[in-house]
């Protein structure tokens, strides 16, 4: 488990062609970002719009102009929070459609949350023709079969 402090970089938009948040998205993980979400909102005058929130450690300033270059806002508001987050180590799992990454995260040693590798599984789905869900779910109680206790 560890403790860190991360910025949190947030604006409301309700002019901006939604078009353009794929690319910003892009963007800011590219700068960085650890966390880029959206949240619907209904601001002043009633008008629908989007709360964007980034949650960043690093390259405040690149992913700030950024912001402001690919979006329609005025102000961003800056806040850091404390948060606490499991200690996550990539293990590969032997599973019968083959080796699947799998995130595993602990806290103090002990598992807490077992997660297989969305990519890994998309792939072993195509292949199969199978949905992606089946492929997750078969994979998941794989892997908490060789990490008991979870």
């Amino acid at each position: 488990m560890g403790k860190e402090t991360i910025t949190i970089l947030e604006t409301n938009l309700d002019d901006l062609n939604p078009l353009f948040f794929e690319n910003l998205f892009k963007r800011l993980f590219k700068e960085g970002a650890l966390d880029v979400t959206l949240t619907p909102v209904l601001m002043k005058k009633q008008r629908p719009g989007y709360k964007l929130t980034v949650l960043a450690k690093k390259n405040l300033g690149k992913i700030i102009k950024l912001i402001f270059a690919e979006t329609t806002t005025f102000g961003i508001r800056i806040r850091e929070e404390k948060r606490i987050v499991l200690e996550r180590k990539i293990k590969k799992i032997a599973t019968k459609h083959g080796k699947i990454r799998c995130k595993i995260g602990l806290l103090r040693g002990e598992i807490m949350s077992i997660s297989p590798e969305y990519e890994d599984c998309k792939k072993v789905a195509e292949k199969l023709k199978v949905p992606l869900k089946i492929i997750y779910q078969q994979v998941k109680t794989e892997a908490e079969g060789v990490f008991p206790g979870k």
